[in-house]
């Protein structure tokens, strides 16, 4: 969902919208409220820190649970990232 299209009643009903974009494809970023296959609390276990710069730090998720959600969503997308991230 767009940006422009969400408001706090969209954002909090995760049954029927979980991502969010901001931006414009190519130069966009998506904010996923819930993913198949991997709970919050794994992801956010096992996270990799990222230090950007000194002063920005990104939490961004492991491998292992990337592929984990892309399976589970089971769109053929996804299964072939799931190649591309293997480096099949």
């Amino acid at each position: 969902m767009s940006l422009f299209d969400m408001t706090e009643s969209k954002f909090l009903d995760t049954d029927k919208y979980d991502v969010f974009e901001f931006g414009r494809p190519p130069v966009a970023i998506d904010i996923m409220t819930q993913m198949k296959g991997v709970s919050f609390n794994e992801a956010f276990k096992d996270r990799i820190k990222c230090q950007i710069r000194e002063d920005l730090t990104i939490n961004v998720i492991h491998l292992n649970h990337l592929i984990a959600a892309k399976k589970a969503s089971g769109r053929y997308k996804d299964l072939a990232d799931i190649d591309y991230l293997l480096g099949l």
